[in-house]
């Protein structure tokens, strides 16, 4: 029987498909444009840290809201096994002495890149509790995001026994608070948050974006944590619970009626509680719980006294900008105020301890 022209035409296409010589393109989630896929390294295939990364498009799209008021989470992207490391060193000084910490935390690249095409924005108003919560949400219960909590609390929960030693609970809180504390500080002049997972891998985050990966790792480790929204100042903020009565206004108390919280500062450096002056005089945050945590900071007012005794010094002049005072070493800063007599026959709460 003879083959006809198109008879002829087909076999050659398949032969074509079935030696390799056609190469098929797909569209990859939240790309658009074809995507040809990419040879996937192997699971041995590990960055090192600080290795410059793969380029990646990026997605301009705001990300939809989740259907029904749901969060809307990471679609990991590309190969899940895929493992870059980064190394932060900081610095804390529990009762024991002051200590230099090092952690090195992994990476999955895939979540990292999913992130990336993320937009979450904070809510216009803290005055819509349903839209802050599915803000909270997004960050609190994204299971792509367990695999780097859990990376970073393995690394801060071996710190906790560095050298055979052993810290309270309080001083625990305190060690995750300085290591998140002294990731540097870069502001971020766009409405998109960063995921905690971008905050770790690129070692940099601001206020806003410091304080969801601070709060996420506290609520883990079993603290009564929340975050605070300050509307007037599109601010937000960690709060830890407190249940002792702070003597006065040099720490301030921020209450949800039922609980009292004090400050965290994620972003930088500063004494638990200690509230920087723009917050005293703000409106009341809305104060949103995250977690089921029941621990809370006891040693607040050992930490009020500090900061009583700074402030203090501050209205005589005797310490200015200049003066260095760690606030991730209250045994220290309070035992200086005491042995440098700078307030000698007047108020000195640190003096008497």
């Amino acid at each position: 029987m003879k083959c006809t022209g198109f008879c002829a035409a087909l076999l050659l296409c398949l032969c074509i498909i079935m030696s390799g010589c056609v190469q098929i393109t797909i569209n990859a989630p939240g790309f658009s444009g074809p995507v040809t896929p990419a040879a996937s390294p192997s699971s041995q295939d590990v960055m090192k840290d600080d290795e410059p990364e793969p380029s990646v498009t990026a997605v301009t799209e705001k990300a939809p809201a989740g259907a029904s008021g749901n969060p809307l989470f990471i679609v990991p992207y590309g190969d899940v096994s895929r493992v870059g490391h980064r190394t932060f060193t900081f610095n804390y000084a529990p009762q024991s002495g002051q200590q230099e910490y090092t952690l090195r935390i992994p990476v999955n690249m895939s979540v990292y890149y999913g992130a990336r095409q993320m937009k979450i924005d904070l809510p216009a108003s803290s005055m819509n509790p349903a839209e802050i919560r599915q803000y909270i949400d997004t960050f609190e219960s994204d299971p792509a995001m367990e695999e780097l909590y859990s990376g970073v609390l393995s690394q801060l929960r071996n710190a906790r026994y560095k050298n055979g030693g052993y810290l309270s609970d309080d001083e625990y809180f305190e060690l995750i608070v300085a290591f998140v504390q002294q990731i540097p500080y870069v502001e971020n002049p766009s409405p998109k948050r960063k995921y905690p997972v971008e905050v770790i891998y690129d070692k940099a985050g601001d206020s806003d974006e410091k304080s969801l990966l601070l709060v996420n790792l506290l609520a883990r480790e079993g603290y009564d944590v929340s975050l605070m929204v300050f509307e007037d100042l599109g601010y937000e903020t960690t709060g830890i619970r407190v249940v002792e009565e702070v003597p006065d206004s040099s720490l301030k108390v921020f209450s949800d009626g039922k609980k009292d919280y004090v400050f965290v500062d994620a972003g930088v450096p500063r004494f638990i509680g200690s509230t920087p002056e723009v917050f005293q005089t703000a409106d009341d945050p809305g104060i949103y719980p995250v977690g089921s945590g029941t621990k809370s900071y006891r040693p607040i007012n050992y930490v009020w006294k500090i900061v009583a005794d700074l402030n203090h010094l501050k209205k005589l002049g005797k310490i200015d900008k200049t003066t260095v005072i760690n606030p991730w070493d209250k045994f220290g800063t309070c035992l200086w105020i005491k042995n440098s007599k700078l307030l000698q026959n007047t108020t000195c709460y640190c003096c008497d301890m």
